[in-house]
């Protein structure tokens, strides 16, 4: 059973699209040329958010706590180090609907150049900071400060980047499109997990001192790469069509949550399920196999890159299953996966073999991430018109990532150490979560043309 399709009246009185026959399609394909350009500009730009917000929660797990909460211990200062990263998903849903707000208002470009210099200048900022030991208590607080700001930028970066590939997508290969943002992710995640496996091969004292800023610092290159492309993109036919129609509202989040507030909720669900995983596995997990479990760091970073690593070509492929048998039954097979993997993950954890380990992080990213990273994007774009596409998109995103996918890292650690060490409450919060997400996935519309699945 799904929530049927509705149609929503703009301010102005035009008539928006059914589900699964949105304005993408009636606005125009764009030029092939512009087609590859928006798609790439949306990907490049994807890239340095998540090479940017990786970076603080792996330096969260492996060096923040002794150089930014030190003297409180070692499980209240990792506690710290977490609730910092937490934070910044407490900034992600105000600045994703601040700048969706605008994206559907004033345009897609604009916004993402906005978006992109918002994250790099916070992150090479971090690598400047001076630590606890010299400047005291202002150390967290700046460090705080500066991940909100991260938060902001990177919670409108990925709904923009997915709005910004569907609505330049051939409406037969949307799915696909829309996994390019979505794997790009993982090329920023894994760049900056590589990079920091490179720097931690120092001496603990060059790597505590100055060798963990050096991939903060390199962030101000990527940024200037990224913004390269950005600017040489145009704004999307989709949204220069809609404004020609007088179709932009003034309230593109309020004629969201007005017209499709059930699909938001169950979006709300989707998301649920899907991004606590991503930091469990990439930030919990590589803390508790180095910490709880005596696996060493590098193997453990090493393992993570090659789970980041087989993420990218697995979303593009979970993309083109989606454009062949529907966008529903990828999401929920990944869901069910979910539920089923959750408890044997940590019994590959606890063999402490590199090799196991790897394993697990491999399943954790690529089968789970893979099939949702881009599928989801695809599917609501394709249920919010263009009018309110960001804001729809950012507001069912952004809320969860807040609640339950930035608090995660967090709550797996309170939980470890609650049951003595032992990994299965955070096995089974996992369970829960992908249950919700089953349920959320199975009242969402398929928005997939039938004639295409047949």
């Amino acid at each position: 059973m799904a929530i049927q399709s509705a149609r929503a009246s703009d301010p102005r009185g035009s008539d928006t699209t059914a589900v699964g026959q949105s304005d993408i399609d009636r606005d125009g394909l764009d030029s092939r040329v512009q087609r590859r350009r928006a798609i790439l500009a949306s990907s490049v730009g994807t890239v340095i958010e998540w090479y940017d917000f990786t970076l603080y929660g792996l330096a969260s797990a492996l060096v923040f706590a002794p150089l930014f909460f030190p003297g409180a211990g070692d499980l209240a200062g990792l506690l710290g180090a977490f609730a910092g990263f937490a934070v910044g998903f407490g900034a992600r849903p105000i600045g994703g609907l601040i700048f969706a707000h605008y994206g559907d208002k004033l345009g897609r470009k604009p916004t993402l150049l906005i978006t992109l210099l918002f994250m790099g200048v916070a992150t090479t900022i971090i690598g400047l900071l001076p630590t606890a030991e010299t400047i005291g208590i202002w150390a967290p607080i700046l460090l705080i400060v500066l991940r909100i700001f991260q938060g902001m930028g990177s919670g409108a970066e990925f709904a923009g980047a997915i709005t910004m590939a569907s609505e330049s997508a051939d409406v037969k290969h949307r799915a696909f499109a829309a996994s390019f943002p979505g794997a790009s992710v993982y090329v920023g995640m894994a760049l900056a997990t590589t990079v920091f496996a490179v720097v931690s091969t120092l001496p603990i004292e060059q790597f505590q001192s100055w060798g963990w800023r050096i991939p903060f610092l390199a962030s101000v290159v990527i940024v200037a790469f990224a913004l390269y492309f950005r600017l040489r993109v145009k704004e999307t036919k989709a949204f220069e069509s809609a404004e020609e129609r007088g179709a932009v509202t003034s309230a593109p989040l309020a004629g969201a949550i007005r017209s499709h507030w059930r699909v938001i909720i169950c979006g709300m669900a989707l998301f649920t399920f899907a991004l606590p995983w991503v930091y469990v596995v990439q930030v919990f997990s590589l803390s508790y196999v180095t910490g709880t479990l005596s696996v060493h760091p590098t193997e453990a970073l090493i393992g993570l890159i090659v789970a980041e690593v087989l993420t990218i070509p697995t979303a593009l492929l979970f993309g083109r299953l989606a454009d062949r048998i529907g966008r529903k039954p990828v999401l929920m097979g990944a869901a069910i996966f979910g539920v089923v993997y959750a408890f044997p993950m940590f019994l590959l954890y606890n063999t402490e073999q590199s090799t196991l380990v790897a394993l697990g992080l491999i399943l954790g990213l690529a089968v789970i991430q893979g099939a949702t990273i881009g599928t989801s994007g695809a599917l609501l774009a394709e249920i919010f018109p263009t009018s309110m596409r960001w804001s729809g998109i950012a507001l069912s995103r952004e809320i969860p990532a807040a609640l339950v996918g930035g608090t995660v890292p967090l709550v797996a650690t309170a939980l470890v150490a609650a049951s003595g060490g032992a990994p299965w409450f955070v096995a089974a919060y996992l369970l829960v979560l992908s249950a919700i997400g089953i349920v959320g996935i199975a009242f969402l519309p398929e928005t997939l043309p039938r004639k295409q699945r047949d």
